[in-house]
């Protein structure tokens, strides 16, 4: 009979917490996947233990130091615990590392919103709607006419929906 899938879940999880303990504690032979330190992370997430998602983002980067992937997660958790210009430095390097992420994009957008940047936000995402296509580019520019709905630029926002309407006559 087969176990319950959640169950099994639940127990792969626990195996990596252990794994991840291990590893903290400088115990050799221990080596966790990048995948799985996404897991590691998103699993402190969801229990709303930042402190520990930000602590296992930077072990997770020590180990794999030129992971585009990890440094985005990383300032994803930055941004949530309100260290905006953390979270800029370190999508900064993340761009160093892969430019073609779209979330660097949008996470650099909500820090600059969150400083009270508007005009770097949307200097960002006129840049990126000149690299980004099909719906990558859509998903930016419903980004830029939020940009424009919180500062109550209203015809812009037309201005950028519009534009979404001729990428995607059916959005």
């Amino acid at each position: 009979m087969k176990e319950n899938p959640y169950q099994e879940d639940r127990e792969q999880m626990q195996e990596l917490l252990r794994q991840y303990e291990n590893l903290k504690r400088g115990r050799k032979n221990s080596f966790i996947e990048e995948d799985a330190f996404e897991k590691i992370i998103n699993h402190f997430e969801e229990k709303e233990e930042l402190g520990k998602a930000l602590e296992a983002a930077d072990i997770a980067i020590e180990q794999y130091a030129y992971s585009s992937v990890l440094l985005v997660r990383k300032a994803d958790l930055l941004l949530t615990a309100r260290r905006y210009r953390e979270a800029l430095d370190v999508l900064d390097k993340a761009s160093l590392f892969d430019s073609s992420d779209i979330n660097l994009y949008i996470l650099k957008t909500d820090a600059y919103l969150a400083l009270d940047e508007q005009e770097k936000a949307v200097a960002l995402l006129e840049e990126a709607l000149i690299v980004f296509e099909g719906e990558e580019k859509i998903e930016l520019l419903f980004e830029l006419s939020d940009v424009y709905d919180d500062y109550e630029e209203f015809e812009k926002v037309f201005d950028c929906l519009k534009k979404v309407l001729e990428q995607n006559p059916n959005n």
